[in-house]
């Protein structure tokens, strides 16, 4: 036998048998402490056992349970015949202490310490270092740290430094966090995989991703990632932060250097997939990860069904959930929230609650977000009663409504107008012990303002100053606003003032709604003053900013003043929107110069625009007004054919414009049926008028045909009713063309069910020679079946009803 490996075997078992007796030594002291309620005798048992103080240490770390642990030590400060434990045992105290964070314990641990003038060992300092950090304790956790550093302590392992790093990377404290961990790669065994791991995800949380790459390559050189995990912690980090490219490179890359992808892999891939909505790509690597055996989990679903549900496909969402169940990966209370929460959001409140009450019946738990999209759906419904019975259900389930439930609930009647009802839910918040935040206070301000109620709103703002609740800019500016619309400019510049006086720098929200007050009241040069104060105060001008302005000019007949604005707008390089486009037709308009607005109109597709409601209305009503009808009539067709629904000012403008210009269009040839050149509508119009109808029955009985002709019958429909309210009689026309616009949209079995009528035969047969017209024009001549309706009718001798309709 080596003479040198002899000494060594002696040793070994000189040390085993040590530990048997230290670890015999510590269960006897475990077993006489445990028994202390039944002997009393205890402290003598102890007395009897034959300790050194050098046992210490080495027994208090084998005793697991702190309590017993605290006994012990607490016995042997008492004895008489020994000193004060020293460093080593206080030192194994903490580590256990730390071991079970018992946070009081330990503080008065190192406050004996402090007092004997005994530091901790480098061991015990790196367990409570984890301890801290483990609990969130990040003040303590950096003062342990500081002290480890500053005062020569040492340098804490790597079990203390991880969970150190992961409490700063969570703080999002990389600089601090890359100092330890650049510290732990100087030292032998200070930094592991697991270091490099925590920093990597934390740099690509922060969107860091070259420098989360970096730091890969610096550890384990250009071209090597280590194992599977980082792959997958940087094909994550790449598609969060919307590289896709890059994180579908590393995919590949992982592939071509022998890693198999795994189920996080596949998921991090599809959840960039999916917020890109390039679903075509999702299937592709569905269909991949099933070919190598791997099945979606619960997550990848949940990212499928969101994703869907985002972008207002609910169908497909839900074909995506059955697939899930059909799979049996049982969905989690993740997936019914979302399904919830987008069904609600679309207005499908009742297939919402279809999936909470399912999701009840599998055994989940609803919480929270399974309640408050369909609490505020129902209030913006105006079913209050069923939102205040959920609220209830969730409160007897064991969930405390919370701020947004309740925000929900306040915010759904504020849209219905029920301004004093959210008031009274406010008070409920309050007497719950909860204070509204700002988003409530802004939702209740809003109300309101809308309703005319700012003193109220002033003192929601002041009530807010009290509870310290720091309202945002849109709570000042939503105040500012409620006051200019119902005229009162002077109170609103004290509240833009009283930002100031108070060291609240106002924001681009606040310089706009000061503005568009300036406008409204003609104060241009105010408004351009405000402007450029905007602009000192190192704030960029926005579209509203902008399109305000340039309105305020236009409806002053400054439009000069709006190109300037115009070309001021295009020189920032702010992109005009509908509504700048849109404010330039109107003066245009209003000078005038239609060839002008019209290029400008035209130009607006090539920009990226839909002409909206309101830009239709303005060239129409413009038309109107100049009695060039079959402009008017052109561009309000065109807006049916975009599916761009008219409002009231739309028919204001052509009811006016048709009964006002009934004579022009019954004096021009070219509206002539016969002569087949001039606009159809205009025809019937101008054939109606020749037939002695009266002229706004006439203009409303055209409109009604140009929405039947472009499928919007339920519009037709509703602009009836609105005839009757106006004091014009539906008529057998009025009938004729919502019948042919029913057969047209291929309910022509149902029309009964939609409309009944009662005509005399006389006001049938017009029907009818109007019904064989639309013939001729829209069905090239061929008996449509709304005419063989008319003809059956005849034929049959029936009364119809249209009042009833």
């Amino acid at each position: 036998m080596s003479k040198r490996l002899l000494p060594r075997l002696k040793t070994s078992a000189k040390s085993s048998q040590s530990d048997s007796r230290i670890r015999n030594l510590a269960f006897s002291i475990v077993q006489i402490l445990q028994s202390h309620e039944t002997n009393p005798n205890w402290p003598q048992s102890l007395e009897e056992i034959s300790l050194n103080d050098e046992d210490l240490a080495p027994i208090i770390t084998r005793i697991p349970d702190p309590d017993t642990a605290l006994s012990f030590f607490s016995w042997v400060r008492r004895r008489s015949f020994t000193g004060s434990p020293d460093i080593f045992a206080y030192s194994a105290l903490l580590q256990v202490l730390s071991k079970c964070r018992r946070f009081p314990d330990i503080e008065f641990v190192l406050e004996i310490m402090k007092n004997e003038e005994k530091a901790p060992t480098c061991e015990a300092l790196s367990a409570l270092l984890a301890s801290y950090s483990t609990s969130g304790l990040e003040d303590k956790a950096m003062n342990v740290y500081s002290l480890m550093r500053t005062q020569g302590e040492g340098f804490p392992s790597v079990a203390g430094c991880n969970p150190f790093l992961q409490l700063l990377v969570k703080s999002q404290r990389f600089d601090v966090a890359r100092e330890v961990y650049d510290e732990m790669l100087k030292r032998d065994g200070g930094a592991d995989t697991y270091s490099t791991c925590i920093m990597v995800k934390g740099l690509c949380v922060e969107g860091r991703m070259d420098e989360a790459k970096k730091l890969i390559e610096d550890r384990w050189g250009i071209g090597c990632i280590p194992n599977v995990v980082f792959y997958n912690t940087l094909i994550d980090g790449y598609c969060k932060s919307g590289d896709i490219r890059k994180g579908y490179f590393l995919f590949r890359e992982m592939e071509f250097n022998g890693f198999l992808p795994t189920l996080l892999s596949y998921g991090a891939l599809i959840n960039g997939l999916c917020k890109k909505h390039n679903f075509e790509k999702v299937k592709k690597i569905l269909a991949q990860m099933e070919a190598q055996g791997l099945h979606p989990n619960v997550q990848i679903y949940n990212t499928l069904v969101d994703a869907w549900c985002k972008i207002g496909s609910l169908v497909e969402a839900k074909a995506i959930f059955r697939r899930m169940i059909g799979s049996d990966c049982q969905p989690d209370i993740v997936t019914y929230n979302t399904l919830i929460s987008g069904l609600s959001r679309n207005g499908k409140i009742r297939d919402a609650e279809h999936f909470l009450r399912e999701s009840i019946r599998r055994g989940l738990v609803p919480n929270a977000l399974s309640y408050t999209p369909l609490i505020h759906r129902y209030c913006v419904d105006g079913e209050v009663g069923l939102a205040s019975n959920l609220i209830l259900e969730m409160m007897e389930k064991g969930h405390k409504p919370d701020l947004v439930t309740f925000g929900a609930l306040v915010h759904g009647l504020v849209v219905r107008g029920e301004v004093h009802e959210a008031l009274v839910i406010r008070e409920k918040i309050m007497e719950r012990g909860m204070l509204p935040d700002a988003c409530i206070y802004n939702v209740l301000i809003s109300g309101l303002c809308k309703k005319g109620l700012l003193r109220s709103a002033k003192k929601l703002l002041a009530e807010m100053l009290d509870h310290n609740i720091l309202p945002d800019e849109f709570v000042y500016a939503t105040l500012m606003d409620g006051f200019i619309r119902n005229g009162n400019l002077d109170e609103a510049k004290k509240i833009f003032d009283f930002l100031k006086e108070k060291g609240i720098r106002p924001g681009v929200v606040c310089y706009n709604a000061m503005i568009k007050g300036y406008c409204i009241f003609g104060m241009m040069s105010d408004a351009i003053l405000c402007l450029h104060r905007m602009r000192v105060d190192g704030l960029c001008p926005d579209k509203f900013t902008y399109t305000t302005v340039m309105d305020g000019f236009v409806k002053f007949n400054d439009l000069d003043g709006a190109l300037r604005i115009f070309g001021d707008m295009v020189k920032c390089r702010c992109k005009p929107n509908v509504v700048t486009y849109t404010a330039l037709i109107n003066g245009f308009c209003k000078s005038g110069n239609f060839d002008r607005a019209e290029r400008i109109f035209e130009e607006m597709p090539s920009c990226g625009l839909t002409p909206n409601v309101v830009t239709y209305s303005i060239l129409i009503g413009s038309f109107c007004r100049e009695n060039i009808l079959d402009r008017a009539v052109a561009y309000f067709e065109e807006m049916l054919l975009r599916k761009c629904i008219p409002n009231k000012c739309t028919y204001h403008y052509l009811v006016n414009g048709l009964s006002n210009g009934a004579s022009v269009i019954a004096s021009n040839e070219k509206y002539d049926l016969q002569q087949n050149d001039g606009p159809m509508v205009l025809g019937i119009f101008k054939s109606m008028i020749s037939d002695g109808w009266d002229h706004k029955t006439a203009a409303y009985n055209t409109i009604i045909l140009c929405l039947c002709k472009y499928q919007m019958v339920e519009k037709g429909i509703e602009l009836k009713n609105e005839m009757v309210l106006k004091g014009c009689a539906p008529d057998s026309l009025t009938f004729l063309f919502l019948l042919h616009g029913i057969c047209e949209e291929g309910r022509s079995n149902d029309w009964r069910n939609i409309l009944s009528c009662n005509f005399p035969r006389n006001e049938l047969e017009i029907a009818f020679k109007y019904a064989k017209l639309l013939d001729v024009y829209l069905n090239q001549g061929m008996s449509s079946e709304a005419s063989l309706i008319v003809q059956s009718l005849l034929d049959q001798g029936v009364l119809l009803d249209i009042s009833a309709g």
